[in-house]
């Protein structure tokens, strides 16, 4: 699993088609993640965003402790549950 970050304007991966980029919105360095279009993210949290989006990409229901507790920080750092951020994503994947 590789995130891109170019010019720290804009985040893609190698495994899912969620992004990441950077906008010009209230915040001087805001972002806004794909998956989470309502939200205006630090680089930081749009850097958390795109890890479950690459773990869901290549496994939805990971079974490995590593990589649920990489979703679940994840998450949290976006401050959201995981388990809404696993619905999300799964609704994405299916639409």
């Amino acid at each position: 699993m590789t995130i891109y970050a170019t010019d720290d304007w804009s985040m893609t991966s190698d495994r899912t088609d969620e992004n990441a980029v950077r906008v010009a919105d209230r915040w001087m360095l805001a972002w806004r993640c794909s998956w989470l279009p309502d939200r205006l993210l630090t680089r930081a949290q749009a850097l958390a965003a795109m890890v479950p989006a690459e773990i869901v990409a290549a496994d939805p229901y990971p079974r490995h402790e590593a990589a649920q507790g990489r979703m679940i920080s994840a998450a949290g750092e976006v401050g959201i549950p995981v388990e809404q951020a696993v619905f999300l994503l799964m609704r994405r994947r299916s639409a």
